[in-house]
């Protein structure tokens, strides 16, 4: 089997991760879930890798990442070890789907959306930010995404709806 790159992107706080973990019930041993390098400690929702500055800047020099980007004072990199011969599922910075478009052959990208109000209740909740910055992050322009096999999914609905939905997609992906 040849590598099939599933790529999810969206902003943060669209529920990117709670969808991951939801579809990893059903497609753990049929795919891979890519775990990322991060110089953050996963929260409660996510399975990533913890490295300290320093670590993460040695291997980058090694050329140890497929990929690597800094979003809210933190780097991010997908190992190149992770990647398998199988469907691998990446959540990954919009800016980076060229990264994996450049080195793989079948790349799907799918944008995960939420309304404004409803992106700033989340972050809220989540508590990672002050008031300031959610709104600084709500304000801000994002460039279109441009990717070869872009597939939007709208994360507004209920979580047991969205959560069934999103596991249809990929389903239909992973059998194509």
């Amino acid at each position: 089997m040849k590598k099939k790159i599933i790529l999810i992107v969206g902003a943060s706080g669209v529920g990117k991760d709670s969808l991951l973990k939801e579809s990893k019930k059903y497609f753990e041993k049929e795919v891979n879930f890519v775990r990322r390098c991060i110089t953050r400690k996963a929260d409660k929702n996510e399975d990533n890798y913890y490295l300290d500055d320093l670590d993460f800047d040695l291997l980058k020099q090694t050329d140890f990442f497929v990929s690597t980007w800094k979003a809210h004072d933190n780097f991010y990199g997908i190992s190149k070890n992770e990647i398998k011969n199988t469907s691998n599922i990446i959540s990954i910075s919009r800016a980076k789907i060229s990264d994996f478009e450049e080195k793989y052959d079948e790349v799907y990208t799918i944008n995960i959306t939420l309304s404004k109000e409803e992106l700033k209740n989340r972050l809220i909740k989540r508590a990672r930010e002050s008031i300031e910055d959610i709104e600084k992050r709500l304000n801000r322009n994002y460039e279109k995404i441009t990717a070869k096999n872009l597939i939007e999914f709208d994360n507004s609905k209920e979580f047991i709806v969205s959560s069934n939905e999103f596991k249809n997609l990929l389903e239909e992906i992973i059998k194509k």
